[in-house]
């Protein structure tokens, strides 16, 4: 075996293991059972928020110094976080205690950055788009699995309690395999080899950069380089686009993932729903998981001039999103609120693969990581923005949360219909502006 696919195996099996987590299908559950018994209303508005702001401030943090070390330590350092976060949860009861839990969760989020810039400074940039489908398949696979096993646990009679002690059992594997990860002796912009292999008199080296630099020169020189990536990717037009619904569509995503359980709470509770039907959440992640892995796929090898038809794609599945989030607002059957959030999570990664491959084919090689966390960071920036406007400042109940993501993806598809049709009208335009080369010859004769 090639040594960049048993780097990117190694890899991937962590990804698996990392998201085996059979509690979160249920976490809502658990948290408003006993022996948490918080409201509905304390788990949306004091519990949940927590992880969405730390998560946006960590990242920043965490970005930085996961190229300084070198990524390994962070990924470390994130099992570490994820033994921590489900002993609370096993052992914390009061609300103060669960929203230090959620700081830690939120860590998890910022720390995820490592995970998956980490193959980009162990690969070839030859392989970054295989190993890119590699750690995302991987994340996708352990969301399937820990799905799966959380529904057959719940359904042979295991209590939402215990849910987490299995989880704990797998974020303990995630922490060892991490140990095992191999260490990685350079980095994209803090510990980069010398450019073109030439050492500073000229030789011909392959050797890391000296650090026996002092560190306002050392962290000079890898800021000077993540500034000129930045600069590269974020001055083309077409990468801002995308990157642009890259952001949206990820800040939405997330709070989605995050609320769709009170809100299905709150559609059992009104609608007197009892027996399995309350508790179907861990198949559905499961279903949506692989049918998102299989369209990802799929959309990965469309051959489309998405520079043509890019806009008008935006616009639509903007719209289209806008449409099921409201229909989601609105269903009292659990069955078809169930089938509305598989569709939506599907159609958002096959969208967000496809926004992720075009970014890609206008960037510098070394930038992907530099790009996925900035796209990152907007995202929860955008997130923390709109919990706290809808969640905290409005206080809406989740059917009213529901309503206003739709009418943010509602602003996203005006904002991409707007430039489309701009850029309609200007192609429009030039292809019929007038040049003088467009004269006839015998009509110039005449003319002069």
């Amino acid at each position: 075996m090639e040594p960049w696919m048993k780097i990117s195996l190694i890899l991937s099996v962590y990804g698996v293991i990392k998201e085996f987590r059979p509690s979160e299908p249920f976490v809502t559950k658990y948290l408003n059972n006993p022996p948490m018994n918080f409201t509905i209303d304390q788990i949306n508005v004091d519990i949940y928020p927590v992880s969405i702001y730390s998560s946006m401030i960590l990242l920043v943090v965490m970005f930085l110094i996961t190229d300084m070390l070198r990524y390994k330590p962070i990924i470390i350092i994130n099992s570490l976080a994820s033994v921590t976060v489900y002993i609370m949860l096993i052992v914390c009861r009061s609300l103060f205690e669960v929203q230090v839990l959620e700081v830690f969760y939120g860590f998890i989020i910022a720390c995820d950055v490592a995970y998956y810039t980490y193959i980009y400074a162990t690969v070839s940039v030859s392989h970054y788009q295989e190993v890119s489908g590699y750690t995302r398949a991987a994340y996708l696979v352990g969301r399937c699995i820990s799905g799966i096993t959380s529904q057959i646990l719940v359904f042979i009679g295991f209590s939402y309690y215990f849910l987490n002690i299995f989880t704990l059992g797998g974020m303990c594997l995630s922490l060892i395999w991490a140990l095992i990860l191999p260490p990685v002796p350079r980095s994209i912009y803090f510990h980069r080899e010398r450019d073109n292999g030439k050492s500073d008199n000229g030789d011909d080296t392959n050797v890391l950069e000296q650090t026996e630099v002092d560190c306002v020169t050392f962290l000079k020189r890898g800021l000077s380089r993540l500034w000129k990536d930045f600069i590269s990717a974020y001055s083309n037009l077409y990468v801002v686009k995308w990157a642009f619904w890259w952001a949206v569509g990820t800040c939405a995503y997330y709070q989605i993932l995050t609320y769709i359980q009170p809100l299905w709470e709150q559609v059992i509770l009104e609608n007197h729903i009892t027996g399995y039907l309350t508790q179907l959440n861990g198949i559905v992640e499961a279903i949506y998981t692989i049918l998102s892995a299989v369209v990802a796929f799929y959309c990965g090898k469309l051959k489309i001039n998405w520079s043509r038809y890019g806009e008008v794609l935006l616009t639509v599945c903007s719209f289209i999103f806008a449409g099921i989030l409201f229909a989601l607002s609105e269903l009292d059957n659990i069955w078809l609120s169930h089938a509305a959030y598989v569709l939506y999570t599907i159609l958002f990664n096959g969208m967000i693969t496809i926004a992720a491959s075009e970014v890609a084919k206008c960037i510098n090689l070394d930038s992907h990581g530099l790009v996925f966390g900035i796209n990152m960071f907007v995202a929860l920036v955008m997130q923390s923005l709109l919990t706290y406007f809808i969640v905290d400042y409005l206080n809406l109940d989740p059917r009213q949360q529901f309503v206003s993501y739709g009418i943010y993806y509602c602003v996203a598809g005006i904002i991409f219909g707007t430039t489309s049709l701009y850029s309609l009208c200007k192609k429009s335009s030039s292809n019929h502006a007038f040049h003088p080369g467009d004269i006839p010859q015998n009509l110039k004769s005449v003319l002069e």
